[in-house]
């Protein structure tokens, strides 16, 4: 089918404008963009937040910690659910609050599931810029970093996005192999040493797992 100029560049402009496409590294080409990948996540996120929020519920009261669910939207990471910590010291996260995906454990496991060129086009893209002196700046160390999260399925963070907090987060997953989301746990630095580290991770991981084992029974 062959079209006037002036549509396909109405077409072409829509497309880019919503996320369907984007431009390509050879110019004048183009590839399927973030709103694909998105919609091929294929768990809406309504249905993620409602089937998730007992096991966050959970989670929050075993450990007393705020806990957060987020996903991926146009390369960034998006809080779509939390649950505040009992604590009166606590760390608290908004509704629909974005943020970058190499800094802190819920960025670090969205990034660390895509694949590699998704992972270089990011940090082209966006790049890496400093929070605190913990975060990684350095794109060899991220990917090595990322790497290494999804080998061992887990992420942390020690004040990487702000100081004096620490971060465990781990993949939920669907039937496909691909991280539809991840679940994190926040809290205080000084309340998570090492034996509490050990215990809170194991929790999270599990949880996790525990919503990812729902969700996969439930797609057709």
């Amino acid at each position: 089918m062959q079209l006037p100029i002036s549509t396909t560049y109405r077409y072409v402009s829509a497309l880019k404008k919503t996320g369907f496409i984007e431009e390509a590294r050879i110019a004048g080409t183009y590839q399927l963009g973030t709103m694909i990948l998105d919609l091929a996540r294929n768990v809406p996120k309504k249905h993620l937040q409602e089937f998730a929020l007992p096991f966050m519920h959970q989670l929050s009261a075993e450990t007393g910690e705020s806990i957060v669910l987020s996903t991926l939207h146009d390369r960034q990471g998006v809080c779509i659910e939390r649950i505040e910590g009992r604590h009166t010291l606590r760390v608290s996260h908004e509704l629909g609050a974005i943020f970058p995906l190499h800094a802190g454990a819920s960025g670090k496991i969205l990034m660390a599931y895509l694949d590699r060129e998704t992972q270089n086009e990011i940090i082209a893209h966006i790049g890496l810029p400093r929070f605190t002196e913990t975060t990684i700046t350095d794109s060899r160390k991220l990917l090595a970093e990322l790497a290494q999260i999804r080998k061992q399925g887990y992420a942390l963070s020690d004040g990487e996005v702000i100081r004096g907090t620490f971060g465990i987060g781990a993949p939920i997953m669907s039937r496909a192999g691909t991280a539809i989301a991840a679940l994190s746990l926040s809290a205080p630095t000084h309340r998570m040493k090492e034996e509490e580290q050990r215990q809170v991770r194991d929790l999270v991981i599990k949880t996790a797992r525990r919503i990812s084992k729902g969700l996969q029974s439930q797609e057709v």
